[in-house]
């Protein structure tokens, strides 16, 4: 089983959604592949459950959400080198953080350029995410051809 985490802040937009987008995508195809996320601050925020907006975008897209009641997980509290692929959704954000995390600093993780709000709008963000998720799809099911 080929795995990726996608990794954000706070574990209930970007991450969340892009989550929720592989793995219905990887279902369509059938392919042996599966996506989880996490943040990499979830403590400092309220909000633990995925964010409205990532949701609305969702049901647009007639994607049900499979962790739509589950609170955001934090990074330490998964084992890291259970995952193929790590991809941290914007690297200005997250390095920092990532080289600040004894755990992370010395994992090979990818990054997109996939700013947060208020800095950038859902309605940017969310499709560029969509886009990059079915970019990495198409990767994955060339793997498996």
């Amino acid at each position: 089983m080929h795995k990726v985490l996608f990794v954000c802040t706070a574990n209930i937009f970007r991450s969340r959604f892009s989550e929720e987008v592989y793995n219905h995508l990887i279902r369509k195809r059938n392919l042996p592949s599966e996506a989880f996320s996490a943040g990499l601050r979830v403590g400092e925020y309220v909000t633990r459950k995925i964010y409205n907006p990532a949701l609305q975008q969702l049901e647009y897209l007639e994607i049900k959400p499979q962790r739509k009641d589950e609170y955001s997980i934090h990074i330490e509290e998964l084992i890291l080198t259970d995952y193929d692929k790590i991809i941290c959704m914007d690297e200005q954000e997250h390095k920092p953080m990532v080289d600040s995390n004894i755990r992370l600093k010395n994992l090979k993780i990818d990054y997109w350029n996939i700013v947060d709000e208020p800095k950038v709008n859902s309605a940017i963000s969310l499709p560029k995410c969509y886009a990059n998720v079915e970019s990495l799809v198409n990767e994955v099911s060339n793997r498996f051809k």
